[in-house]
């Protein structure tokens, strides 16, 4: 087993081991002005690394931030260069990229000159079993804010998520799933969501709330479509949850797992469900396409 040193660059620096650098007066660590990317390192690629990029450069206008072209991968490219001189081939790599230093409070510097920051941590190490064996998701009581605004976005404010997350506990569960105070269905904390019921398969539409994650978009506009199976962007109530015949998230990382139940702290909520036949062809068909998957 590889033993993962801790890597960092910001704005194409790197450094490694326990070398750090203060950034007090970052607006990411301030007020969560700057979006992130979670990417897969697997044997020596980053298979979805231009699916990445391309929400990075979309998204971050939308927050005030001007990224010139080629700006990220100038940063980290060099990065994964060293990952690999270092021995790393499977790893997880994130890229954060804030609107940098200065404002008046709230107010953005002008010109906002975004930093770029890149980590890399160990890929998990229940990936594989997850993806044959499924998971349990937790029925989670928080509920997200309705904001269009940033919806869709993966931005560093990701407080919704950390009160979600520790509603439970137990290992039994892992991941959590999160709906509107309409009881809409939107997403698990740390993934996206797709359901099979009679009127087929679908995703909750994220117009109001919720990450348009990676692998989301892939699935629906290649997965999906190379295997002829239809699916559809569309509100989803809780209810419908107890008609599904198959459930499974997904993000960028552990590719898909399928969902065996689902359970919530009152135990009025109890879904269980074997692993779909459909999911297992996504699977396949998504490791056809893309390595590690």
């Amino acid at each position: 087993m590889q033993q993962t040193k801790f890597y960092s660059s910001i704005n194409g620096e790197i450094s490694a081991g326990e070398q750090a650098e203060s950034l007090p007066q970052d607006r990411g660590l301030n007020y969560g002005h700057g979006l992130f990317e979670s990417m897969a390192l697997h044997s020596a690629q980053v298979p979805l690394l231009q699916q990445h990029l391309q929400r990075l450069y979309q998204d971050a206008p939308k927050l005030g931030i001007s990224l010139e072209a080629g700006s990220v991968e100038a940063c980290l490219e060099p990065f994964i260069v060293a990952l690999l001189k270092g021995g790393l081939e499977t790893a997880v790599i994130k890229i954060m990229v804030t609107a940098g230093t200065g404002g008046r409070g709230y107010q953005s510097p002008v010109p906002v000159k975004p930093r770029i920051i890149c980590l890399c941590v160990p890929m998990p190490e229940d990936i594989k079993t997850q993806q044959s064996e499924g998971v349990r998701l937790w029925h989670c009581d928080y509920r997200l804010p309705i904001n269009p605004a940033l919806a869709g976005i993966k931005h560093l404010n990701r407080l919704d998520q950390v009160l979600a997350r520790n509603e439970w506990q137990s290992s039994e569960f892992a991941d959590g799933l999160m709906f509107t105070a309409d009881n809409h269905l939107i997403e698990a904390v740390s993934a996206n969501i797709f359901i099979n019921t009679v009127t087929g398969w679908a995703t909750p539409s994220l117009d109001d709330a919720g990450v348009n994650g990676v692998m989301r978009k892939l699935l629906l506009e290649q997965i999906f479509a190379e295997l002829e199976i239809p699916v559809e962007s569309r509100t989803i109530s809780d209810e419908e949850l107890n008609d599904c015949t198959e459930i499974f998230i997904c993000n960028s990382i552990r590719g898909l797992l399928p969902v065996l139940a689902v359970r919530g702290s009152s135990h009025e909520f109890n879904l269980n469900l074997a692993i779909g036949a459909e999911t297992k062809m996504l699977q396949s068909c998504l490791r056809d396409n893309y390595v590690g998957f």
